[in-house]
């Protein structure tokens, strides 16, 4: 009687744990194998790829670097003087282009019009009989060729130039052209062309460099 129950209990035992291991079977997420359908393969890429979003890499669009611009004071024997505003690094021929021109008695001998403009600086446009008195021309110069091709050797007058014409000589720059001008103005003038020598920075090395480029009338 005992072994019976004994042997009863056992067997129900074992039913009892074969039925929770049938609850504890795992669930089959993704079928393995060559009869994968094209869902579940997709499927199953989207589960596994993390998805880690995009950074946009694109670069901001800063546009062109702006020219600044200067201002330049234009007279004389131009068609339109006044003050004009032109981009950086231009020359003496553009500010005289915005000036409407040369009048036809301007004198091309006294115009470097290959200067590279600075700012604020003040452009006199000489007429023919205006440069003759400034001993600026070539006397009895009768056409423009004849003014161009001597202007290589007119001589810049320092009781008279501006910046501009100036930074035109050998070694001078901006600083030391105003220098030139602050001199002449506490000086009455240079009497000779060796006084120069006397402004600050301008040594015998320098003048033997613009001897033959200035004139003092």
């Amino acid at each position: 009687m005992k072994k019976r129950f004994f042997m009863g209990m056992i067997s129900v035992l074992v039913f009892l744990g074969g039925a929770g291991c049938a609850r504890k079977q795992p669930e089959l997420i993704w079928e393995s194998g060559a009869g994968e359908s094209g869902s579940t393969v997709a499927a199953k890429e989207a589960w596994q790829t993390e998805d880690t979003g995009t950074e946009d890499t694109g670069t901001e669009d800063t546009g062109t670097e702006e020219v600044p611009i200067i201002f330049v004071d234009i007279c004389g024997a131009v068609r339109q003087p006044g003050v004009y505003g032109l981009e950086a690094g231009m020359r003496v021929c553009d500010a005289v282009a915005a000036a409407g021109g040369l009048l036809e008695n301007a004198d091309l001998a006294s115009l470097n019009q290959a200067a590279i403009l600075q700012d604020a600086a003040k452009i006199y446009v000489y007429t023919q009989e205006e440069a003759k008195q400034q001993g600026l021309s070539a006397p009895e110069q009768s056409s423009i060729a004849q003014q161009c091709s001597s202007e290589q050797t007119v001589k810049v007058n320092i009781n008279t130039a501006d910046i501009g014409q100036l930074c035109t000589l050998s070694g001078i720059g901006e600083a030391r052209a105003k220098d030139i001008i602050a001199y002449r103005e506490a000086n009455g003038g240079f009497q000779s062309a060796e006084e120069i020598m006397n402004v600050s920075g301008i040594k015998e090395a320098t003048f033997q460099k613009i001897k033959e480029e200035i004139a003092v009338r």
